[in-house]
């Protein structure tokens, strides 16, 4: 699930260095990259440009920042979801050149159907959090005959990128918080993006925006 969206991120990130030397576009709120191609690697140009600079602001503002341990990242794991059998959570924490980044993760099943939730703390190791999320402030939105994606923001602190493969129904809802933490949430046999928008609104990603 995750593969393709990282190649298309390799692709623009390519292909806007070749077209930011074109004529300035009038900004959408939402780029359809199939029907303005040009509009939304330009779009992306621009956000990349702004999100080196914040990244360097807050580089120099957190060289001496640590991740947080996974085990208090567990904490922001959902405790339960209704219908669904809980794994063992589990995490790591790692410290390597001047970063640090830790991770925390949980599985849930209903027979056959898998619900999989990440929280990863970058407070360490921005540069890794920046090339993750540089593409869903451009309002890309992917609308093909295999699979929908966008972005999407659920409070002003707290935006994201949503995917759903129409034919094996594999969705998939990442969040950024904070310019530090990412959330991941997939899911099997789902129809839209609304059951993984209900477990991230049952997690306490607003007490990360506070972090």
């Amino acid at each position: 699930m995750m593969k393709n969206l990282f190649k298309l991120f390799a692709f623009l990130s390519i292909a806007t260095l070749i077209a930011c030397g074109g004529n300035e576009i009038e900004e959408e709120e939402n780029i359809d990259i199939e029907k303005n191609p040009l509009g939304a690697l330009m779009k992306m140009g621009e956000n990349m440009e702004k999100q080196a600079k914040k990244m360097e602001e807050q580089m120099e503002e957190r060289k001496d920042a640590k991740a947080m341990h996974y085990e208090e990242l567990m904490k922001y794991l959902p405790e339960s979801v209704d219908g669904y059998e809980k794994g063992e959570p589990k995490g790591e924490s790692i410290d390597m050149n001047g970063m640090s980044y830790s991770s925390a993760h949980v599985e849930f099943t209903k027979g056959d159907e898998q619900l999989k939730v990440a929280v990863i703390d970058y407070n360490a190791a921005l540069s890794m959090y920046s090339m993750a999320t540089a593409m869903w402030a451009t309002g890309f939105k992917i609308d093909t005959s295999e699979e929908m994606a966008q972005s999407v923001s659920l409070d002003e602190n707290i935006h994201g990128w949503e995917s759903i493969k129409k034919k094996s129904k594999d969705a998939s809802l990442l969040l950024g918080v904070n310019d530090r933490f990412l959330i991941t949430i997939e899911a099997d046999n789902q129809e839209d993006f609304g059951f993984l928008k209900e477990i991230a609104q049952s997690m306490k990603l607003k007490n990360l925006t506070d972090l």
